[in-house]
């Protein structure tokens, strides 16, 4: 929120006062109080400037659905098999209107044709890794991360340092020498039988995991930021294994998503596959989508 200037708000607004970086507003002889927690008078960031664009796109593209009768009753119908779905999946909050629904996927519909910022805010900063190419440094801080938000925000107790860690590549943000969003990719190992004594993992170059998904710090972009660099950096490499050796079946991405970030990787283009359920006491879901 930028700084207020009290002569503008006076005059349009009528008579306030500014003290104790408050404000204070007197409406019907009662006086409302503003808290103004953020004195920041510079420009806006690239994300916000986006953000607020795709507001306005968003609310006259909706406002010209809601004035149309039929479309309003094709939404409305696709509004109740969504809450249907939202029961099934777990999800907390069904859509309670009819508008609400039309913005969410107006909403989505533009987020996803819209090329993320091109540039990380101010000391955030993004690294792809094997596991090789790791700092001793930054394994810890990946590995405290982990623990954190797996361990003691979640409470689930297994050996997080499993061994798919050799053999992924690790996608995170930092600001400064800390770890604030996370995630790793590999593909699919299939055992294969060759006799009864023997087996061997053969790499499925068809289908790429998405694991130990994480960010910890919420509500600021960072998770829709990582996961545009995740499918990049996915189809970056389906693209390298198809030009050596063409693909039969298009590569696909998947995933165990806890139920309640379901829609959060549906803005992705994945889609839920098969029932749910139980990955160390948590409800999961497979989900997948094409690269």
């Amino acid at each position: 929120m930028a700084k207020i200037d009290n002569k503008d708000h006076s005059l349009r607004r009528g008579k306030m006062n500014k003290k104790d970086n408050e404000i204070h507003r007197v409406r019907n002889g009662k006086e409302h109080v503003y808290s103004v927690r953020n004195e920041y008078d510079g420009p806006a960031s690239e994300a916000q400037t986006a953000q607020r664009s795709n507001f306005g796109k968003i609310s006259s593209i909706v406002n010209r659905i809601m004035a149309d009768p039929a479309q309003v009753a094709d939404f409305e119908q696709r509004m109740h098999a969504a809450n249907t779905a939202a029961v099934v999946n777990l999800k907390k909050k069904p859509y309670e209107t009819v508008r609400q629904y039309v913005y969410a996927v107006i909403r989505d519909q533009i987020e996803l044709t819209t090329p993320p910022p091109t540039q990380l805010p101010k000391g955030v900063n993004l690294h792809i890794r094997t596991f090789a190419d790791l700092s001793t440094s930054e394994l810890y801080e990946i590995l405290k991360a982990r623990y954190a938000v797996f361990t003691q925000e979640q409470g689930i107790i297994y050996l997080d340092e499993d061994d798919i860690d050799y053999i992924s590549t690790h996608i995170f943000l930092t600001r400064g020498p800390q770890v604030i969003a996370y995630a790793r990719l590999f593909r699919e190992k299939i055992e294969t039988t060759l006799d009864p004594d023997k087996y061997e993992l053969v790499s499925n170059d068809n289908i790429f995991h998405l694991g130990r998904m994480l960010t910890t710090i919420r509500h600021q972009g960072f998770g829709t930021r990582l996961m545009h660099s995740v499918l990049a950096e996915a189809r970056r490499q389906s693209q390298i294994t198809n030009d050596k050796s063409p693909m039969t079946n298009p590569p696909l991405l998947r995933l165990h998503a806890q139920t309640h970030a379901i829609p959060f990787y549906e803005r992705f283009g994945f889609h839920p596959v098969g029932d749910i359920f139980e990955e160390a006491n948590i409800p999961h879901i497979l989900m997948e989508m094409s690269l």
